[in-house]
């Protein structure tokens, strides 16, 4: 499952030393390669304050949807406090110490988040982020990326594999778009897929995973730009040929309406 254990949420609301521990869940992108200094600028790393380490404060993944929003999973801020919570910026290895740290004053989750269906949170933050050129959300236009097979990007920061080590430089990896029926197949009797809002990509040996929750699904638009597509959001284990990584889908009415209606807000 890429969802965030008790134990991490509770460390959103505890003090400095629990939400410091090395122990927290990392990101993970299984049989991905290091991603270039500068590559993808509006993935952010969401972290928790109370740490030095931007490693260990990391708690999943973000994009930067516009200057003051950036789009996270609703399951990775669900009972946490926005005042605990900033996105890091400009930093592809979180041990470089180059990165900008952007506080969040707000945090808006899709009113119909169920556990996994509307797996969307918005983080309003409390300055606008200079000099970075947002991901596109293309709205209807991204049903035309819909194609079985058609290779997507999901990056992050963490593990290598289920039990791997954890790398401080970002890893991306190329996963085929899955027919949302095809996935359901998959992954009958024992979870259900939401055809209308979720979307699968991953394929054996290549995956988002653990912890990695939050983070984009992303394709280069023919001007290119960085379109998002979905969110990481869950799956069980991590690259398995049987058990496709699952995405919130933002060409969902229902997400796409919850987006526009809270971002145009401010």
């Amino acid at each position: 499952m890429r969802l965030i254990p008790a134990c991490l949420l509770v460390s959103l609301l505890a003090g400095p030393a629990l939400a410091a521990s090395p122990q927290l869940a990392k990101p993970a992108i299984v049989g991905g390669e290091d991603v270039p200094d500068g590559r993808y600028p509006f993935l952010a790393s969401l972290q928790v304050a109370g740490t030095d380490d931007p490693r260990y404060g990391h708690i999943c993944g973000a994009s930067l949807i516009s200057a003051s929003w950036a789009l996270t999973a609703a399951h990775c801020v669900l009972g946490a406090s926005a005042s605990r919570l900033f996105i890091r910026t400009g930093e592809t290895d979180l041990e470089a110490g180059t990165g900008t740290n952007h506080p969040v004053a707000a945090i808006h989750i899709h009113p119909a988040y169920a556990g996994r269906t509307n797996d969307v949170a918005l983080l309003k933050l409390k300055k606008p982020v200079q000099g970075i050129t947002p991901v596109r959300l293309p709205r209807g236009e991204g049903i035309g990326y819909e194609v079985p097979g058609r290779l997507l990007t999901v990056a992050g920061w963490g593990r290598l594999s289920s039990s791997g080590s954890s790398p401080s430089r970002m890893q991306h990896v190329e996963v085929p778009f899955i027919d949302t029926r095809a996935c359901q197949a998959l992954y009958e009797g024992r979870a259900t897929v939401h055809r209308d809002r979720e979307m699968c990509a991953s394929r054996a040996g290549k995956d988002a995973c653990q912890g990695d929750s939050g983070g984009p699904l992303f394709v280069k638009a023919a001007d290119g730009s960085w379109s998002q597509l979905g969110v990481v959001s869950w799956g069980i284990g991590c690259a398995r040929g049987d058990s496709p990584g699952v995405y919130a889908r933002l060409a969902s009415a229902d997400i796409d309406t919850f987006i526009h209606s809270v971002w145009t807000r401010d």
